[in-house]
């Protein structure tokens, strides 16, 4: 089964230079940096959870992918099954949290490490912006 919707360019080997979750406006801002010095942020919107794994001081991205619901379903299933008992990632259900997603247009973006973190993000909408170093 292809659970990849899409992948986000130019996230490659990005230097995570830091990340916030504010929950009461429902977002996620990461900062990274390319090999080059340019800055890429990359901004989640109507958040409902995030899950980061190996999170250290110099973490390095592969990059980030949009997957299908079942594919998250799929490849999550055993911190899921951890998780859901206890209201992670809001809900107390596989079924409830499938039909949360598509209610309310929840995707699913796994981001991939090349060193350090790793994880996934649930939102509704994902922004990617790049901005030139200053010279």
């Amino acid at each position: 089964m292809n659970t990849l919707i899409c992948s986000f360019d130019g996230l490659h080997d990005n230097r995570v230079l830091r990340y916030c979750a504010d929950f009461e406006a429902h977002t996620l801002y990461m900062d990274t940096q390319t090999e080059a010095g340019e800055k890429v942020s990359v901004h989640f919107t109507g958040l409902l959870a995030h899950w980061f794994e190996n999170v250290i001081q110099d973490n390095i991205l592969f990059g980030i992918d949009e997957i299908s619901a079942e594919g998250f379903f799929e490849q999550y299933k055993d911190l899921l099954d951890g998780t859901i008992p206890y209201g992670f990632p809001g809900c107390c259900s596989i079924e409830e949290l499938r039909e949360r997603m598509e209610r309310e247009k929840i995707r699913s973006f796994v981001i991939d490490a090349s060193l350090g973190l790793c994880g996934f993000v649930l939102a509704k909408e994902v922004e990617i912006q790049c901005q030139s170093p200053l010279i």
